[in-house]
């Protein structure tokens, strides 16, 4: 343990000196979502949050291959991963359970408007990847962005995340609406 120790030190210090990190925020009016993700190329490892003030919260961490097409002038940029989520519902009794959600997402840059792109993602968590009182549970989004600096955007996004619980019959949607937000490349 103590030999494996600096190798794995070192490796997480080298890839942190080769990545860039980006930061995103959005709020409403009752509820803040953060998301941090680390770039590596062809891969990157993210994870993020959201509180809402009625609906609950839920926490996740992320790997994801991705591929950027910037042979136009106008970049294209797909990933696919999976998310571990840690989800706890509005209920008091068996609101809470984990998920792993298997998705990705998609960005187009509009050519004519290379400031302008649309952000689309979609996870999903089937029964039998869900797990404690979680059925099933998916979590959408769609946002517009604007680029305004060289390493910063700011969007407006809508989302949800529908958890299906165990215990109850109705769907539970968490954060369901419109925010805005930035994101910001380090």
């Amino acid at each position: 343990m103590k030999k494996l120790l600096p190798i794995v030190l070192g490796a997480a210090i080298s890839m942190t000196a080769h990545a860039s990190d980006t930061v995103e925020g959005s709020l409403s009016n009752d509820a803040v979502k953060v998301d941090m993700s680390l770039d590596q190329g062809k891969y990157f490892f993210d994870a993020g949050g959201m509180y809402h003030t009625d609906d609950g919260k839920y926490g996740y961490i992320g790997a994801h291959i991705e591929d950027i097409d910037t042979a136009k002038d106008y970049p294209v940029q797909i990933g696919l991963g999976m998310r571990l989520m840690a989800i706890d519902t509005e209920y008091d009794v068996d609101n809470a359970g984990m998920a792993i959600a298997l998705g990705g997402f998609y960005r187009y840059t509009f050519p004519k408007a290379n400031r302008f792109s649309v952000l689309g993602s979609l996870y999903y968590s089937p029964k039998v990847l869900s797990f404690q009182n979680i059925d099933s549970m998916y979590q959408a989004e769609i946002r517009g962005e604007y680029r305004t600096l060289r390493n910063a955007r700011v969007f407006l996004r809508y989302g949800l995340t529908s958890v299906d619980l165990e215990s109850y019959r109705d769907d539970v949607d968490m954060n369901k609406g419109v925010a805005i937000g930035v994101s910001a490349t380090f």
